[in-house]
Formats: structure tokens, sequence, C-alpha cells
């Protein structure tokens, strides 16, 4: 080994450093390594200056000023030199003032890799050493060689790690050749003190250890510095205010110098490690999301798959969950706006379809992070991960349905406000103008008045009312409909059935187009979206699914009676859909069912509308009809509805929302009722209690009249039955072909509904009234066991006036003495009861004729 390079002056190591050994150091820096216990002796032997411009830095370290500017000066220079003799070296800028490329804060800057960065510098070397002392940190072994003794040999080591020398893949590589200094020598490493809490100190000290023993070291140990955090050897000493306390404390660390840098175990080292890999990958992972330069939120996607699809999932529901994304039939589905010049364009739901839609969100979302050697980096969210989120539905919150019109809520709350609706699950898509109406929490009496002159006195004000042309309704009980068909979407998610709402004009020209149109702007906004209803139930079924697996809420079926065929209401996908909650049916274009709750609210639009009997037990409707000449022509409208509408719907619903707010804040007060509205109690029970709270009347009150005159079925089957009775008094018994044979005689016969003469016979007319048992009106005909052994024979059963039903007959034994009337029932005798459906009902009371022997009789007692 050869000597010294630079040596060093005895005489000035000890005592108080003065000004003149620091010459070419600024003050401040004359400080810091006074603090640093570095004499100026030692710190000028080094060569260590400041330099005050840019030309007097090393040329290695121009590109930090050229990167961020002369506020990085002045810098303390720190020359050093290999043990070849090879100039190296290290530059402190003012604190702060340089980053690195991911924008953490360097202390020291280094040359570049292939600027020959420094491995393993040397201070001293000595000829057959006392001990090879290797010290972390630029001051530390500076200090170090300030008092030591001097027969040591001392090394710096700029970092814990910085003794290897670095890969062309840019990955730490092998031990720096230097350390061949080390051979047959006892060595001793002296890292910071925070190698027993710092585990990359302690593993960086400990292969460095091991490296020394590979190069052919003697000896090697590990000096344990007093102190915590990143205390050096300098800041230990510095604390030492005398000279020769300092060289003891030196001493003492080499000869108590330990085989290993901390006594930490197997286990505490491994758990040190997973904390640190875990904090790296961490800092790895947030620079690279500084990097993106935006909110996203970062995940390593490297971890346990399980863990990180939660996390993915949990980013999505934060993120997207409420606003964008959604739980609909058992997967998710997000929200689209569908451009729409006309209406500003509307939102509908759709799922997400493939991996590649659940790639996208997540993208928007978060940034994926996988971690290599080369620290973190973006990456792609893997095919297995996309299939355990997508399996993550239940995550989401539950979409109902959309909506443009607000709604209340079941216990009676308000909700104008754009956004999802937890409560109800219905995403409300309103617009600015009617957002955030004040609807009052106790509307007054006033308020109420004031909002049924608005409803029912201007926007559906009666023709001829006032002197003003208005709406053809055949009855007052039409206009109130009209008013329940703007209520019910307000509530219809809070019911669980609606019945359609039928406009029926009972000539061309009387505005029932219109007036579903004044609902749906007032409702939704937008002009009503008609769709000419369809022939074939299958094409009926497939619309329905569409809407409902849109999120729609509302279907409007113009053109439902063709005036050379049947009602197209006579359909049974239509029945089925507002008769049950739940909408069940096969997803267009896919081999995959929709099974969904049902919130539709039904509107149809036709003239002189046939209801056949499946059909108008679930209608109500708003029948138009006038014998103006000038029907077509007239304009003596109190407002222009096209523009008065829109210009006041903020208005008009928030006259909707209280009569809705007021009967629920006065305790849903019940209406009065001629008749229960079977499937629709409920909608029944809200509706006409709004309606009888507002003083708006005769809500329903068509609807058995109705049934009565639009049922097709129900008057083709009544005019046969009449005829039947007509040929067979009440209590006569007869058979299918004695009907069918008097039919033949009689050209005029009314056949029943659907039925034709010409292809009756005994067999088809039989099973018809097998299979319509009901009354039509005050008749019905019933089965009354075999005729002559032969045939089934039937009977007709009248009503007596103001009954609504009577018990039917059982089925008399086939051996009877005769038939006999029951005793026990008063001539005209009626009696109450309450049905299933809690309507009280009044029906004949009678007894059943007896066939066979009386217990009196069987006793021999026929008095």
């Amino acid at each position: 080994m050869s000597d010294p390079i630079l040596p060093h002056r005895d005489d000035d190591r000890e005592g108080t450093s003065t000004a003149t050994h620091y010459a070419n150091v600024a003050p401040e820096h004359v400080q810091e390594l006074e603090a640093s216990a570095i004499p100026a002796a030692v710190a000028a032997d080094q060569g260590v200056y400041t330099a005050n411009k840019v030309d007097d830095l090393p040329e290695w370290a121009l590109r930090h000023v050229e990167k961020h500017g002369t506020g990085t000066l002045p810098a303390l220079v720190y020359p050093m030199v290999h043990p070849d003799g090879t100039a190296t070296g290290q530059v402190k800028f003012v604190p702060g003032s340089v980053t690195n490329a991911d924008g953490h804060v360097q202390k020291y800057v280094s040359p570049l890799k292939d600027q020959n960065p420094p491995k393993l510098p040397v201070l001293r070397v000595v000829n057959d050493p006392a001990v090879v002392l290797i010290v972390e940190g630029v001051k530390q072994a500076l200090a170090a060689l300030a008092w030591a003794p001097d027969d040591w040999s001392i090394y710096r080591i700029t970092g814990i790690w910085s003794w290897r020398v670095t890969g062309d893949d840019g990955a730490p590589g092998t031990p720096t050749p230097y350390l061949a200094a080390v051979q047959r020598q006892d060595v001793v490493i002296v890292p910071d003190a925070d190698a027993a809490t710092n585990v990359r100190v302690f593993d960086g000290a400990a292969a460095l250890g091991k490296a020394c023993e590979e190069y052919g070291a003697k000896s090697v140990r590990f000096a344990r510095l007093p102190g915590g955090g990143k205390d050096g050897l300098d800041d230990v000493l510095a604390r030492l205010a005398d000279d020769d306390a300092r060289r003891s404390m030196l001493a003492s660390w080499v000869t108590g110098a330990k085989a290993k840098p901390a006594d930490l175990d197997k286990r505490e080292l491994d758990k040190m490690r997973r904390q640190l890999r875990d904090r790296d990958v961490a800092r790895s992972v947030a620079a690279v999301a500084a990097q993106a330069g935006d909110d996203r939120v970062s995940i390593n996607v490297d971890e346990d798959p399980r863990q990180v699809s939660l996390e993915l999932v949990d980013a999505l529901v934060e993120r997207r969950g409420g606003t964008r994304l959604f739980s609909r039939d058992e997967g998710i589905v997000r929200l689209r706006r569908k451009n729409d010049p006309g209406t500003g364009g509307y939102l509908v739901v759709k799922p997400l379809g493939n991996r590649g839609g659940l790639h996208r969100e997540l993208l928007d979302v978060v940034q994926p992070i996988t971690v290599g050697q080369q620290g973190a980096r973006p990456c792609g969210v893997s095919s297995m991960l996309l299939d355990l989120v997508d399996d993550h539905p239940d995550r989401f919150p539950v979409l109902v349905g959309i909506t443009r019109s607000p709604i209340v809520r079941a216990d009676g709350s308000v909700n104008t406000t754009s956004g999802y609706d937890p409560a109800t699950g219905l995403y409300l898509d309103l617009t600015k103008d009617v957002q955030d109406i004040d609807v009052p929490e106790h509307p007054s009496d006033a308020d109420i008045q004031w909002a049924v002159v608005l409803l029912r006195d201007d926007l559906f004000a009666m023709d001829g009312v006032g002197g003003y042309d208005g709406w053809v309704f055949q009855d007052v009980a039409d206009q109130t409909h009209a008013i329940a068909g703007l209520l019910t979407p307000m509530i219809r998610v809070n019911i669980p059935l609606a019945p359609i709402l039928v406009f029926d004009g009972l000539q061309r020209s009387v505005g029932k187009g219109g007036a579903v149109d004044v609902i749906h702007k007032v409702a939704f906004g937008t002009p009503a979206p008609l769709q000419a209803a369809p022939k074939d139930d299958a094409e009926m079924e497939k619309r329905i699914t569409a809407k409902v697996d849109a999120g729609a809420t509302i279907m409007v079926l113009d053109e439902v009676q063709p005036p050379d065929g049947p009602s197209r209401l006579v359909s049974a996908a239509l029945t089925t859909a507002t008769t049950s909650q739940v909408h069940e049916g096969r997803r267009l274009g896919v081999s995959e069912m929709v099974c969904l709750r049902n919130v539709m609210t039904f509107y149809a639009l036709g003239n002189n509308v046939q209801l056949p009997g499946d059909v108008v037990r679930r209608v109500y409707t708003c029948r138009m009809s006038s014998d103006r000449a000038d029907l077509e022509t007239r304009d003596n409208f109190r407002h222009d509805l096209d523009t008065w509408v829109p210009e006041n719907r903020a208005a008009l619903l928030r006259a909707a929302l209280i009569l809705i707010r007021a009967w629920y804040d006065r305790g849903q007060p019940p209406a009065p009722r001629a008749f229960g509205f079977k499937s629709y109690t409920e909608w029944q029970r809200v509706i006409g209690g709004i309606l009888h709270l507002a003083g708006i009347r005769d809500f329903l009150s068509t609807v058995l009249d109705v049934r009565e005159t639009a049922d097709s079925e129900a008057v083709d089957n009544r005019e046969h039955w009449e005829w039947v009775a007509g040929l067979f008094p009440v209590g006569t018994r007869f058979g299918a072909s004695q009907v069918v044979a008097h039919a033949k005689a009689d050209p005029d016969a009314p056949a029943p509904y659907g039925l034709s003469w010409g292809d009756v016979d005994a067999k088809v007319l039989s099973t018809f009234y097998g299979q319509h048992p009901r009354w039509y009106g005050d008749l019905r005909i019933r089965h009354d066991g075999k005729l002559h052994g032969r045939g089934k024979a039937y009977v007709i059963d009248r009503l007596q006036a103001g009954v609504t039903a009577i018990p039917a007959a059982p089925t008399a034994p086939p051996a009877s003495p005769g038939p006999r009337t029951g005793a026990g029932a008063a001539p005209g005798e009626v009696i109450e009861f309450t049905d299933r459906h809690g309507f009280t009902q009044r029906a004949a009371r009678t007894m059943p004729s007896i066939d066979g022997k009386t217990i009196a009789e069987l006793s021999g007692d026929a008095s």
C-alpha cells in the first residue's frame, strides 16, 4: 500500500480551530464543520472548500446548477480520491435546493456512474495498520480521521450501500474491487447509530462485512455508536468538548466492536425487512402517482389477489358508486348519457358489457402499479383481477331506475335534488329549472288551494269553464284521472303496482295525445315518448323488457285500438307487467334473462278503446269527447300549453308535490271508496287520499261503468247470458246442446265473446261456460251436476237488486228424491261480510236445496 495521498498536520489537529485554516470555507460552512468535530487542519488537508459561484464547482456537479439554478449556491465541496489515486468527491448544495428525478431532496450529490462515483475513498493509509476503519458518511469519516491514532488506515463510504458497483442495467451489483485493501487486515466498520432500528443500515453494514471477508479480511467487526436516529460518529464526538475524550471514545468503539452491527435476531430482522419493503413500495407507488399528475388511487397489484381486488372495488365504490356505477340484476352497471338535442340528453343504464368496460372504469379512478427491481411502474389490471372485481356487485348501491321527476319517499319526504336517492334506489336526472324546488314541510290550506287551482283549473281546465276553450273531458272523473296520472310517477316507487291510465278518445282530435304530453312535460320535462303499440305479444314483451332494463320508469303506448281489430292492450306481456312487482324477460340480443324490480307507470292512447276482461281490471280511463263542430280549429285557450307548461314547469311540479306532501304531513287520511281496485289497492289508497284531501272529486267513479260498457268481453257475454236466461228461467237446468239447438233456430242469437255459432257445438259451448263462471252484470251460468246422466247441467243465477254476490250452490248428489227449498233464510234476507281484501260485501242469505232425506225424516218425524 502506498503512502497517504493527503498528509495531515498533527500540530494543527488539537485545540480551537482558527479562521485561517478555513480560508476557502464560508462562515456558515465553518460552523457546520466545527459542529461535526472536524478540526480546521483536517478540513484543509482534505481540500474541503466553499463554491460560491458556478466556476468553483467540479465539472460533474454543474448539471445540478443547470437544472435547479444558482439558488443551490454556496455549496460545500468535499474532494475525495480512490485508493488508485483517481479523483472523485461529493458536493453539498444549499439544503433543500436539489431534488432527484422522484422529487426527493438530495443532501449530497456525487458524480454519475460513468463519471467515477465514490465507492471507497481513502483518507489515510498506513503500512501494517492496527486496524482498517471503514466509516459511513462524508463528515463522519473526516471526524474519525481527526481523532484516530496514527496507525489506523481510514476509508470512507458515502452511503451504507455505496461500496457496490452499479451494473449496466442500473441495479446494484458487485462489491468494489477497492476492498482488496482489507486483505489480511482487522476491519472495523462504523455505520450510523440507527443500525439497530433501521434494517437498511443493518443489512448494508452486514453485507459490507461479508464482502470484506470475501476479500480476505482477517477479521470483521462493527462499532456500535451511542445515540439515536441517524446520529453518526461526528455527531457523537461533537458532543464531547474535550479532545482526549474524543480520542478515547473512538478507541473504545473500535476495541468494543461486535460481530454484528446490532443485537437483532432473525424474527426481528424479518419484521423490519417487511416493514421496510412496504415503505419502499409505498414510496415508489406514490412517486409513480405523482408523475401521473392526477388524483387516481395508486394500488400495488402484485399483492394478494383477494386483497387487491377488494381494494380495487373499494376505489370504484368510493369514486364512482352512486354517481356512475351501481348494482343491478346481480351485475355492475353504469349510467351513460345519450345525446339528444331535443331533450338535452338523458341517462340510460348500460351493463359494463365486457372486461374492457370495467377496465376503463378502473383506470379512471385507479393507477395500477407493479413493483420490480427498478421500483414501481404503471401497469394494467389482469383479467383475473377484473373477474374478481366484477364478482362484487353487492358492494355498489342498488339502482332501481332513473327518473327526470322529483319524488316523494315512503316517509313523505320530498326529494328535488339531482343524483342518487338511497331511500328509493332511484337516480334523479333533473333539469336545472326544477332542482331544489321549495316544497313546504307543512303545507297550509292556502298552499293546497293554490296547488289545486294551478293543476285542476289552469293545467287541466275543462272546456268552457270561465269562457275559455279547454280539455274535453267527458266527466269530472276524467279530469281527476288526468291529475292522478300526473301524480303517480312521483309516488310510484313507494307502491307495489299501478294501473294503466288509458286516454280514450270517443272521437278523433279530442286531445288525448296532448293530455299525456302535458303530463310528461310537467313530470319529466320532455315531450311524451310515444310508441305505437305492437300487434305481437312477443314484441310487447321485448319493448317492456328493454324499457325496464334501461332503467326507464314510464312507457306510453299509442294507437292501442286499431279500427279493424282487437285492442292491442290484450297482451299477456302487458297485463303481467302491470300486475307483477318484478319483471323478468330476455335481454335483447343475448341469451340472458333480466330480473328487475318493476316501477313502471304505463299510459295508453286510443279511440273507442275496447277493454276485454283481463285488461279492463287493470286500467282507469280518461275519456275525452265533444260534440263541438270547431273541435280542431278552436283557439280561445286560457294558456298556450306548448309554451306555458315549460315556462311554468317548476310551479306546476311544486303544486303536485304540495298535494302529495300535505297528505303525508296530515297523517295519510283515507278517502271513501265504492269498491276495492284489486291488485292496486295501495295505489288507490295513496292517490285517492291525496286527491280527496285536496277536494278533487270523483276519483275512480267511472271505473265500474267502464268495466260494464268498455269491456267487450263483458258486453258480449252479458248479452248472451241474458238470451239464455230468456230461454231457461232462473233455476231451470239446461244443457249446452239445448242452447246450440236454439241458436241454430234463431239467426239473431248472440254468441259468447270470441265465438261464432258456425264454429260452436255443444262441447265447445260447455267448455266455454266452464271457463267463464264469473258474473256478467247480475247474471251468471253455473254448473249444476249432470243432465239426465249424460252431459253437464247448467242453471242461470240472477242477483237480487242491491246485492253484489251470492254463494255458489254445491253440486247435488246423484241420488235424490228431488230438490226442496232449504230452511233458515227469510225471503230477500241480505248479509254483510268483509272479503279478504278488507272491503265490505253484501250478499243474499240462502240455504242450498235439499236432496235426500232430512234428519227429521230419518227419525220418522216429518212434522
